[in-house]
């Protein structure tokens, strides 16, 4: 077993893809044999970059050696791909969101259960050091019994007008609080059982852009409830990409989180701009190695025949509360959450 390698694939060498793809090639037990894109000049120079084999058609993907397959296709299209790897019995890491749809989901967890095959989710926030210790205290009942949170994640306008070319069928619900709602459920280990949520689609609209500008989402749990607050509407000069922010009151305490400043602070006159984040990020978004603990998880879990540490159960179930916060902006209601 100690010398065991696994190959793998990545679909999708984009903004992400290629980064999956450079930390395969970064892992001493894997592999990287093939990348696939839509766009043949991307897929090739990714390909000729990483030294593997590039295509264009998911059926090469299939058919290849590779045990292990990234999907890091734009949200929508998870499901397609995920399908089709399991068929061909590939074991698989999907970006966040698992799916778009619960029933997507569900069937991706139900197929690779059925299959024998591991399935995890690229929930990066999971391996920062820093929210490892808020679960560990919320774990440890250092707050007492958690009563109630407020999480806040936004992004610039940037990421939804020059970022993402689709934009439009995502939204601030699946790129942000597919991380967020992911976080405080690991954090409080409870289930989501229901949700109100309000949102508002107006300034991306007027770019043409169909997704919300924010979004408000009351979550509650099973014995805590949560304010989940979302927007893609941050203005450009705003110092960070991103706008963080967690606090949590127990019982018996009360935790906190920035990660606005996240211990970086740059004021230049080069770029026209203050900013809490390395100036990598605003032209490439480049994610620090320790975001790549998935990737690396599932190789070491195929390698060792083991479960991987987030299991496929878990995406599904934030899909799930991210649809049903959907339908309660559209319904104007409270929602049932269903079990993953």
């Amino acid at each position: 077993m100690g010398d065991r390698r696994v190959n793998a694939a990545v679909i999708g060498v984009g903004l992400l893809g290629e980064q999956h793809a450079a930390q395969y090639v970064a892992n001493s037990k894997a592999d990287l044999v093939l990348v696939h894109d839509l766009n043949a000049d991307r897929a090739r120079a990714v390909g000729e970059a990483l030294g593997c084999r590039w295509t264009t058609d998911l059926a090469d993907v299939a058919a290849s050696d590779a045990e292990i397959v990234s999907i890091a296709t734009p949200d929508h299209l998870h499901h397609e791909a995920a399908i089709r790897m399991l068929e061909a019995r590939k074991h698989l890491l999907v970006e966040k969101p698992l799916a778009t749809k619960t029933a997507e989901a569900n069937e991706i967890a139900t197929r690779s259960r059925e299959k024998g095959l591991k399935v995890t989710v690229n929930l990066g926030n999971r391996w920062n050091g820093q929210f490892q210790s808020i679960h560990g205290a919320v774990q440890d009942g250092e707050i007492g019994d958690p009563v109630y949170a407020y999480c806040r994640c936004s992004d610039t306008i940037w990421v939804p007008t020059q970022m993402l070319s689709w934009a439009g069928r995502s939204g601030p619900q699946w790129f942000l609080f597919a991380h967020t709602m992911d976080l405080l459920r690991w954090f409080l280990g409870q289930e989501a059982k229901d949700v109100y949520a309000v949102g508002s689609k107006k300034i991306l609209a007027e770019r043409g852009i169909d997704a919300f500008d924010a979004i408000q989402a009351v979550v509650n749990f099973e014995r805590t409830f949560v304010t989940f607050e979302t927007s893609w509407i941050i203005p450009e000069s705003w110092p960070a990409i991103v706008e963080f922010e967690i606090t949590m009151n127990g019982s018996e305490g009360r935790l906190g989180f920035d990660g606005i400043r996240q211990g970086f602070e740059l004021s230049s006159d080069k770029v026209g701009k203050h900013m809490f984040a390395r100036p990598s990020l605003w032209s490439y978004f480049k994610l620090p190695d320790s975001w790549w603990g998935s990737l690396h998880d599932l190789v070491d879990a195929v390698i060792e025949d083991r479960e991987p540490a987030i299991p496929v159960e878990d995406g599904a179930a934030v899909t799930a509360m991210i649809e049903a916060t959907e339908r309660s902006i559209a319904e104007g209601r409270k929602v049932e959450i269903p079990r993953a």
